[in-house]
């Protein structure tokens, strides 16, 4: 029922905000794609909280009134579906460029692989800092002991 739900509020939404704005470009378009998505999943939340109220551990079910606290649901729910717009805004933009990015690769497969090498050995590189500093600090707490 929750996804259900959310269809029709994605689908609903769609059609309100169609009407009322119909931008012509295409990040116009994208932040109303967003705005679409962030606006269904507060719609739908209602349904995310009583399927985790039903699907609590029966040896620790509590009841409604001690699970629910409004607070804690309408931050969790802003910052999810904050989240969610967000990050299907940023997919919609970048997905235009990925999918000539991997026509490319598709076509020129030494490219892809030499530049996934490059980003491979740059996260090393990145990452190999952090593990010398816990080394490093693992290291002066045992000479400490």
């Amino acid at each position: 029922a929750r996804d259900i739900i959310y269809g029709f509020a994605r689908g609903w939404v769609a059609v309100v905000v169609a009407g009322f704005c119909a931008p012509t470009s295409f990040v116009g378009q994208s932040a109303v794609f967003a705005f679409t998505i962030w606006a269904a999943c507060i719609l739908s939340s209602p349904c995310n909280e009583w399927r985790g109220f039903t699907l609590q551990p029966k040896d620790k079910k509590l009841s409604f009134g001690e699970y629910f606290k409004p607070v804690n649901y309408a931050r969790s729910t802003g910052i999810g579906a904050t989240i969610m717009g967000i990050a299907l805004f940023v997919g919609r933009l970048v997905t235009p460029y990925a999918e000539t990015a991997f026509a490319y690769f598709k076509v020129h497969p030494l490219v892809g692989v030499g530049i996934l090498a490059v980003l491979a050995g740059g996260l090393k590189v990145i990452t190999s800092g952090e593990e010398e500093k816990e080394e490093t600090k693992e290291e002066q707490k045992e000479e400490q002991k």
